[in-house]
């Protein structure tokens, strides 16, 4: 008999509010071409809601979740820089 392994699966809600809606736009244009061709165990969607992007992810691993939330914060990250400059 196999044992199945992801009988409990973590889900992070993610909002963050952004002073522009073209801001969020673009942060969320930035990050869609990444939200693809995830492994079975992950999952994330994205919406918008006013000024803010919401984004709800999940996993049967904690450590491919936590590598999920720092790889979209990093991305979040240089794109506010990227648009600052602009």
């Amino acid at each position: 008999m196999k044992e199945n392994h992801h009988d409990c699966r973590i889900s992070i809600n993610i909002e963050i509010e952004f002073a522009k809606e073209n801001e969020r736009d673009a942060i969320l244009n930035t990050l869609l071409p990444d939200n693809i061709n995830f492994p079975d165990e992950l999952s994330m969607k994205m919406s918008v809601n006013n000024k803010s992007l919401m984004i709800n992810t999940s996993s049967t691993k904690i450590d491919t979740l936590i590598s999920t939330i720092n790889e979209i914060l990093h991305h979040i990250s240089l794109a506010k820089k990227v648009i600052k400059h602009d």
